[in-house]
Parts: C-alpha cells; sequence; structure tokens
C-alpha cells in the first residue's frame, strides 16, 4: 500500500511539474523561426520559411537551387549535440543555405534577434589556413550588411569572432581598405582563446536588439557556452531583401555543426543558459 501511494504521489506530481515546466519554455517556442537539427536529413525540422537547404556554386547564388548537393558534405549519425549532426569534411566553392525570407525575422525599423549554434572541431588541426565562416547571413557580401561567425587567419591560437556589419556605406564612408583599421574599430566581438575541441560541443549565440532605428543603444552580445563574453554597441543598418538574403554554413569551414535555429527577438542572458541546457534540444520545442 505505501508503495502504491508513493507512486500515485509521484505521479501526480509529475502531472504537476510537467506543465509548469513545459510553461517556462512556450517564450522560445513562440520566438524559434528556423531550426535545423539535421537529424535523418539536411532540410531544417521547423521554419517559417523554406525550410529547404540549398546549394549554389558561388557565393553570389544566382543559381542556387533546393537540396544539398555538396559531396564533402555529409550527416553525422548520432554524432551532434543531440542526435545527428552535420560534417563539413573540406571546403569547396560551393555554397550551402537556408532561404532567410520567412526565417529570419528581419524588420526594416527596430530589428531584433537570436542566432544560436553548436560547433565541434579542432581548429589548429581541421581549418584551412584561411578565414572560415561556419555561418554568414547577407544579401551581398561579407563586409556589407552581414552577421557572420567566423576563425581570423593569422592569429596563433586564431581567433573566433562575431562580425556584425552594417550597409558597407554607413559604417565605412570613406571605403578605407581593411587592413587599414585598427582593429577596436572594426565591428566585431572577438574571442582571443576560444573553447573549441574535437571531442566537445562548444554552443555560440548572437542576440542583437534595436537595429535598423539609428539608436546608440543598439547592441550585439556573443555569448559562448551560455556564458556572455562580449557585446557590440552603437547604431547598425542592415537593408537587406529578405527574397535575396541567404543563411549560409560552411564557407571554407572543417567540422561539425549543430542544432542551427532563429528566434525573432533577443533572448535575456537567462534564456540562453536555458537554451544551452535543454535536454532534448530546440527541437524539442516543436514537438
Amino acid at each position: 500500500m505505501r508503495g502504491w501511494l508513493l507512486s500515485m504521489n509521484a505521479m501526480f506530481l509529475g502531472l504537476v511539474l510537467a506543465p509548469a515546466h513545459g510553461a517556462d519554455l512556450v517564450p522560445l517556442r513562440k520566438s524559434l523561426t528556423l531550426h535545423a537539427g539535421f537529424d535523418g536529413g539536411f532540410d531544417a525540422g521547423f521554419a517559417r520559411g523554406d525550410r529547404r537547404l540549398h546549394t549554389a556554386s558561388n557565393l553570389m547564388r544566382t543559381d542556387g537551387q533546393p537540396g544539398q548537393r555538396r559531396p564533402e558534405v555529409v550527416l553525422v549519425p548520432n554524432g551532434g549535440r543531440h542526435g545527428d549532426s552535420v560534417r563539413f569534411q573540406k571546403t569547396s566553392p560551393l555554397v550551402t543555405y537556408f532561404p532567410a525570407s520567412k526565417n529570419i525575422d528581419w524588420r526594416p525599423d527596430d530589428w531584433s534577434g537570436t542566432l544560436s549554434l553548436w560547433l565541434k572541431l579542432s581548429v589548429a588541426d581541421e581549418l584551412p589556413p584561411d578565414y572560415a565562416d561556419p555561418i554568414q547571413i547577407t544579401d551581398k557580401k561579407w563586409d556589407d550588411a552581414s552577421f557572420f561567425f567566423d576563425f581570423s587567419k593569422d592569429d596563433r591560437p586564431r581567433h573566433f569572432r562575431l562580425g556584425v556589419f552594417s550597409d558597407f556605406k554607413v559604417w565605412n564612408p570613406g571605403n578605407t581598405p581593411w587592413e587599414k583599421i585598427a582593429v577596436k574599430d572594426r565591428p566585431m566581438i572577438v574571442h582571443e582563446n576560444p573553447p573549441f575541441q574535437k571531442t566537445r560541443w562548444t554552443h555560440l549565440v548572437a542576440t542583437w536588439s534595436h537595429y535598423n532605428t539609428g539608436r546608440p543603444d543598439a547592441e550585439a552580445r556573443l555569448y559562448v557556452d551560455g556564458q556572455l563574453h562580449g557585446t557590440l554597441k552603437g547604431r547598425q543598418t542592415l537593408s537587406w531583401d529578405p527574397d535575396k538574403t541567404a543563411i549560409m554554413l560552411g564557407i571554407a569551414y572543417v567540422g561539425e555543426l549543430d542544432e542551427l535555429s532563429l528566434f525573432d527577438r533577443a533572448l535575456t542572458a537567462e534564456e540562453v543558459q536555458q537554451l544551452h541546457d535543454l535536454p532534448e534540444g530546440v527541437g524539442a520545442l516543436t514537438r
């Protein structure tokens, strides 16, 4: 009898606590615009827009078509942060991307959002000797209305960076050559000794708030493994054509990637930690 009562109490507590736990995830679930967990396939599991991964022959993407056609890009069964993951085995001129329209809630006025993903790689042993972008989001090029995560080229150890570039004429009105711009004046948040390893996943989150407003308190934040690493404050203007904007993956990047997620607002520090700690990953928000 006592065992039966204990079981009933445990069941009752489970019924009481489960909705409360689920309620904590409701704001994240409502804000999600894209989630690609790469579980059993390359297409996104959830998307407000086109969920298909596309391939183009070059960064201009004028010939992009649905489907993953890079032979060096493969799925790693049960190798991901959660479930499967995608591995970029070597570099290629081909470009894989998700269309950004509706998958990123870009707004011409007062735009905020969040980008989250996980990486696993040996920076010293796997990356090619050039700039490497696990992700780059733009409708133009890397220095013109662009977000990206990248690894620097010449630093040792190589730096990991969040680049947040306004329209080129906004952030660089004098067309100053890149090498002549002081590091402190470049629109980037830099991690000089990033914690990436071949044997563990690293969580990366970028948030941005009040972009396309002209407000001086517009801000981007970089979180690494749930902890705030740096901020970039100041006016930001990214003039995108959503139908031409792409979420490009694996540009000169060699390593694994998992749990790509985008949200339509800037998550709080507490929500970033919650995202990091999700026991089943972001995919659980869509079920």
